[in-house]
């Protein structure tokens, strides 16, 4: 028998659960898998064809025991009980007792992928804050899968500084962090959706390693002594030519290539976002005269908002029609001030703040008309914005 606290079980189910299929196919994939034996150490595994889930934490046993049950109902059932929890195998069922419950579950005959820290081939540690913010550039990934090479976030990690870079085609983001990393270099490109698990599952207080397993195979322990958080996740690398250089340069290009410099705070920026789709369109123009930085929407039926961009300003005159939907993926990943760079209506314009940079590619501009002719007078300002 296996004796335990609901709160921790139900944790750890809903961590490794993330790396189940509910409605697959495979039966296999909605399961999780429990491996325990008397010396206490429970281990939970899921496994989706793609991306191998374990939460492992500590319990009191008497026996062995090695079962196979349906993910989602396990959690639903755990998730209605409280206090301490037994859990024994009866026959063909696992049973789950409460203080007054008793719920028995079929045993299916399957066998997960079991993940062991001895194949773990560490290339760098980082707390989850700093994992986190190289997470940042996930939006900028492609969903588009005619673009496969872009449904990724490519990692690089060196002795000193670790990159993560996602593209989608449109835009482009690159967060660099500073770490200790692997003696020679290393790249890898992670599918999104393992992406997406991992920055559910990573919290800003934990600790993360990361490594391989095999060449074509990544491996992350997430652990929190604190919360007695102990995972770990694996996934299949994306074979394929990501265009690491191709996107750094272009990065490079846009920062040294601007004729006009916004300095402004991320919190009036999304504010005037908010005001270009209530006007019902994505269509944003951004302009820089005479030192003023003016943002405005394309004319609808409904109506045109313009507003002067509280910002400080360098450089030359220039302008840029861009979407609405990028600048705000852009905005959302940057906290307090932030930078513009714009080069020309048909160059990609710069975002950056800190270790943060990306890119977005205008809009082609035939048929819009300048929100701003220089003989009209402007006279609606942004109030002024707290910094975020």
């Amino acid at each position: 028998m296996i004796t335990l606290q609901q709160d921790l079980l139900q944790a750890s189910l809903n961590a490794v659960t993330r790396a189940s299929a509910k409605n697959s196919l495979q039966a296999a994939f909605t399961l999780v898998q429990m491996n325990v034996n008397t010396d206490g150490i429970l281990h939970l595994s899921c496994f989706n064809g793609e991306t191998a889930a374990r939460a492992t934490l500590n319990v009191d046993c008497n026996e062995d025991l090695a079962v196979c049950v349906d993910a989602a109902t396990f959690k639903a059932v755990v998730e209605t009980l409280a206090g301490s929890i037994r859990l024994h195998i009866d026959g063909s069922a696992l049973v789950i007792q409460g203080a007054s419950t008793r719920t028995s579950l079929r045993i299916v005959d399957e066998a997960l992928p079991m993940l062991d820290e001895k194949d773990l081939h560490p290339l760098s540690t980082c707390t989850g804050s700093t994992f986190r913010s190289l997470l940042r550039v996930l939006p900028f990934a492609s969903t588009d899968e005619s673009r496969a090479i872009l449904q990724v976030v490519h990692l690089m990690l060196d002795k000193t500084q670790a990159v993560a870079l996602a593209a989608d085609g449109y835009t482009a983001g690159q967060v660099l962090e500073v770490l200790e990393g692997p003696r020679d270099s290393i790249a890898v490109s992670l599918p999104i959706s393992s992406v997406r698990l991992l920055s559910s599952l990573i919290e800003e207080r934990d600790t993360v390693r990361m490594g391989m397993i095999g060449a074509n195979r990544a491996l992350f322990q997430i652990r929190n002594a604190e919360s007695s958080k102990n995972l770990m996740l694996a996934t299949v690398t994306v074979d394929g030519n990501f265009p690491a250089v191709q996107i750094q340069t272009l990065i490079g290009d846009a920062r040294t290539n601007a004729v006009a410099t916004l300095q402004a705070q991320q919190a009036s920026l999304l504010q005037s976002i908010r005001m270009v789709n209530a006007m019902g369109t994505q269509n944003t123009f951004l302009k820089v005269a005479n030192g003023v930085a003016k943002i405005a929407s394309a004319e609808t039926e409904t109506g045109q908002a313009r507003n002067i961009l509280e910002a400080i300003t360098s450089g030359e005159n220039a302008q840029a029609w861009l979407s609405a939907l990028y600048l705000k993926r852009t905005a959302e990943a940057i906290k307090g001030e932030l930078t513009l760079r714009i080069t020309g209506s048909t160059k990609p314009l710069m975002i950056e703040a800190g270790n943060f940079s990306a890119v977005i590619m205008p809009m082609l501009s035939d048929g819009f008309k300048d929100p701003f002719p220089e003989d009209e007078a402007i006279a609606i300002s942004l109030p002024e914005m707290a910094m975020a």
